[in-house]
């Protein structure tokens, strides 16, 4: 993962998933279900060398100030 020292993504990572969700969004126009996007997508930023994975779940320990038990 491209990454600096603190666990950011890095300027060139950065810049090629929004360049990613813009050539999606500029070549199959709109109209499409969400889920024809979202395979798109996951196709076009492996294609840059960017790892993805569609609706992974992570748990919420954290709404605004409130703490959920794990």
């Amino acid at each position: 993962m491209n990454t600096d020292e603190r666990g950011y993504f890095d300027d060139a990572m950065t810049g090629r998933a929004p360049g990613a969700i813009f050539e999606v969004s500029n070549t199959l126009g709109a109209g499409f279900l969400e889920k024809v996007y979202q395979r798109a997508l996951l196709h076009e930023l492996r294609l840059r060398g960017i790892r993805a994975a569609a609706e992974v779940s992570f748990p919420v320990t954290r709404w605004v100030s409130h703490w959920f038990d794990q």
